[in-house]
Parts: C-alpha cells; structure tokens; sequence
C-alpha cells in the first residue's frame, strides 16, 4: 500500500470537522493560545491548501493507491527498509532497569526447565506444570471466567435450547458466549464479532449484553517475518522480561472495532515512558481516524470511534503514528464519539506525540529477543473460546488452540515469563489479570499471528 507521508488529516473545514456546531466549544478556546502560533499562518495557505484538497480527497477514496491491493493490502511488510541503518550497533539499543529484565532466581518456585525456550517438543502438561511453577503463587490461579461471575454475585444459567437459538441467530456464539443470572435478570459475558453483537441486539432485547466483548474479522494480508537488524545480533534473551512498568493504565475499546488503534496507542505510549518517562495518556479513537484515512474508508468521527471494519495488517498503521502521531486522550476521550474540539487543535497536538520507533515485522521466535531490548510488540491473533474463559489469573489454556471462527483480536506483547507471553489488553481491568493476560508460547504459534515489533533507539547523548 502506498503511503502519502504528507497527507494531511481533516474531516472537513479546519474550524470544526463534522461536529461545527459544538468542536471549538468543547475545548478548543482552553487550547486557543497554545496552539496560536501553529495556526498563524493558516489563513495565507488556505488557498493553497484548497487546491490540494480534491487530490487529497481522492487519494483518501483510493486508500492511498491501489497499485498493492487497496484498502486491504496488508500493509507493508518489509518494514521501513532502513532498519539495518539506524539499528546497526548493539550500543543502538536501550538499557532496561533490572526490575525489568529477570533472572531464574526471581522466581524460587521454578526450576531451570521453566526458562527452556519450547522448540515445538512441550506438551499442554509441561505447560500447565510450568503454570504452577511460574503463576501458581497468584491470588487467583486456576481461576475461571465462571468462578469470577459467581464471586460477582452470578449464578450460571445452563440452557442448551436457549443457547441454540443463540447460534442460530449468530453462529458459533455459544462457544464463546456463558449466561448468568442475578437479581432476576439475565447477561451475557464473553465476546462475539461486531456484526454478530448487533443481531443479537435485535433478537435478545431482555438480555443485558452490555458485557460482551468484541473481536474482528480477519482484514488484509499475513505479515511477512524480516529478519532483525544487525544491533539485535548480540541480544542474549533474559529469562523473563517485564514491560508493564512502562505501560499506561488499561484501555477498554469497549463495543467497539478499535482493538488494534488501542495497541498501537499503547504501544506509543510505553516507548515514550520508556525513552524519557513522561508519556501523556493518547487518544486510540483519533488513531483509528488516522487509520481509515490511510486505508480509505474514513467517514466521519463516530465511524471511527466505533472502529468500523478494523485495521489492516502489516507496518502501515505504525508507521502513520510514526510520521503523524496522536493526540491526547483528554481530546478526545475513549468513551466519547467526538472529540472535544477541532481538528486543527487535534491535528497540532498529535505532532507532539509521535511513535518514537520503527514498525518492523518478526517472527515468533524473535519475539523474546526484541522484548529484552525493550521493543513491544503489536500483535493480531486468531480468537477461540479459550478467550472468553480466562479468569482473574490471565492464564490461558494451553490445550486450546484458536480456531480464528470467530475472529480476530490485536493486543500489544509487553514481556515474557518463560514460555508465557506478556499480552497488554483493551478489554477494561476486570479483563484477566487487571487487563493483562499470559498466553502460552505454543497458543500464540497456533493462532496464526501477525507480530510487528516497534524497535527502540536509545536517544543519542548531546
């Protein structure tokens, strides 16, 4: 996909986008005099930029060309083809603190073969038994979804007609969707697709599906692994390795498409902790309106907030957060279809808050290497019902593969304990253990995942 790094976002005129009746109401006079000198001199491009505009519009209905495929190319795979330059020292890479980067001896209940990398030969047992060596000292392990809707107050409520009918108004549901019932009322936890949540909208009135979750289905092409630049030759994988100190708070996208603009926003925001450690709380829901402008199926601002078909694989969506940035949360915040103000004032704040790093596809056996160099990882996996079952622990099921029947679901890889990836979700913090969740080596080898790595330079000293 062709990528135009000097498209420029708007959503119509540069005082208020498509919400003129209330944007420069909503916060754009508290913003007035920071943004003052960003915009003096609009008004003499203003003709220009006129001119411009149809060509852009064009090249926004096109999704930036469709010479690689159009809207669902993928992206580009092969990453920024310069990587080998600007990562061609080890002495390129980040230090991490050493409450960061783990030794075996961190762990009194594990044994040296926890820390063995699984080459294929591990079986669920020596998974599960790793568990308990790793996790079993948590207050919740072995924990289920079920068990944490019974200490909720829930009571399960088994009715396989009532769950047939569920599959028949969207199928596969009742893999990933469980009943409870308290005070007299029914709801519905797990997760399904979007367009399968809006059928059982329609057909299930009485029912409270204000808890379900949402995946995605499948858009673009797989990523295709490249080889790490020469500086990550030397990396020797630690034995664990902890990002989450660097992460911002848990997002919840809630009933919405945005999982992968929430990943990629995190990812922004922990690299930024990580280089300097003063990251601002960003907005996914402008980064999804970045997203469909790349893509070409932008519409308005509450296509993007509610995530619309989703993102493409690959690189492109990393790289705009690169060129372009994001802006703040507080304008415009998760739950809110709008921004708080105009774009004009988006557009200047998102500047401020670019990706400090570069997008770059990898292998799942390179995964623990580029987390021991302090890299996150935007990930894109295939779902299954292990997903909607995992309980206040994290832990998912190892014997379990992800089918992909019901979509797919992009988090953000922020460590590793062993064989269990570190996954940072978008689902709220009564998701897994407070967001997070562990996934085994062999699931996510399972669930035919897309991995972009964001590799991290260490800021060059004056």
């Amino acid at each position: 996909m062709r990528y135009d790094s000097d498209f420029r976002y708007h959503m119509g005129d540069d005082d208020g986008g498509f919400f003129d009746d209330s944007g420069d109401d909503g916060g754009g006079d508290d913003y007035q005099d920071e943004d003052q000198d960003d915009y003096q001199d609009d008004d003499d491009q203003q003709d220009d930029d006129a001119q411009d505009e149809d060509q852009d519009d064009q090249d926004a209905g096109d999704g930036g060309g469709d010479d690689e495929g159009g809207d669902d190319g993928g992206g580009d795979d092969g990453g920024n083809g310069d990587g080998d330059d600007d990562f061609s020292n080890p002495d390129d890479l980040v230090d991490l603190d050493d409450d960061v980067a783990l030794s075996a001896d961190d762990f009194p209940n594990a044994t040296e073969a926890d820390f063995s990398d699984d080459d294929g030969s591990w079986t669920p047992n020596d998974y599960q038994k790793s568990a308990e060596n790793l996790f079993g000292d948590h207050e919740f392990f072995g924990d289920t979804m079920e068990q944490q809707r019974t200490d909720e107050g829930y009571r399960p409520f088994d009715d396989s007609g009532f769950m047939r009918g569920f599959d028949d108004v969207a199928p596969g549901s009742s893999e990933t969707v469980r009943l409870f019932e308290r005070d007299g009322h029914l709801s519905a936890f797990g997760f399904v697709s979007a367009a399968m949540l809006e059928y059982l909208r329609m057909r299930y009135t009485g029912i409270d599906l204000s808890n379900l979750d949402v995946s995605v289905p499948p858009r673009g092409e797989p990523v295709t692994p490249q080889p790490l630049p020469p500086a990550f030759d030397a990396v020797q994988p630690a034995d664990a390795i902890d990002l989450r100190k660097y992460s911002t708070p848990i997002g919840d996208q809630g009933q919405t498409s945005r999982c992968s603009a929430f990943a990629w926003t995190h990812a922004a925001e922990l690299v930024t902790n990580l280089k300097n450690g003063n990251a601002a709380k960003l907005s996914p829901s402008y980064t999804m309106l970045e997203f469909q402008r790349m893509q070409g199926d932008a519409q308005d601002y509450r296509y993007a907030y509610s995530g619309g078909d989703g993102t493409i694989s690959g690189t492109d969506p990393g790289q705009v957060l690169v060129e372009h940035g994001t802006c703040r949360q507080e304008l415009w915040p998760d739950t809110s279809e709008v921004p708080t103000t105009s774009e004009r004032v988006l557009i200047s704040d998102a500047e401020k808050h670019l990706l400090e790093g570069t997008p770059h596809p990898i292998s799942i056996e390179d995964i623990r290497k580029v987390l021991t160099a302090g890299c996150p990882v935007h990930v894109a996996i295939n779902t299954g019902p292990n997903f909607s079952d995992v309980g206040r622990d994290g832990i998912f099921n190892a014997a379990e593969a992800p089918s992909g029947r019901h979509g797919r679901h992009a988090m953000l890889l922020v460590g590793y304990t062993g064989n269990f990836f570190i996954v940072k979700n978008s689902w709220g913090d009564n998701w897994g253990d407070k967001g997070y969740c562990y996934i085994p080596k062999n699931v996510l080898a399972a669930s035919e995942p897309d991995l972009v790595a964001v590799l991290v330079k260490k800021e060059e000293t004056k």
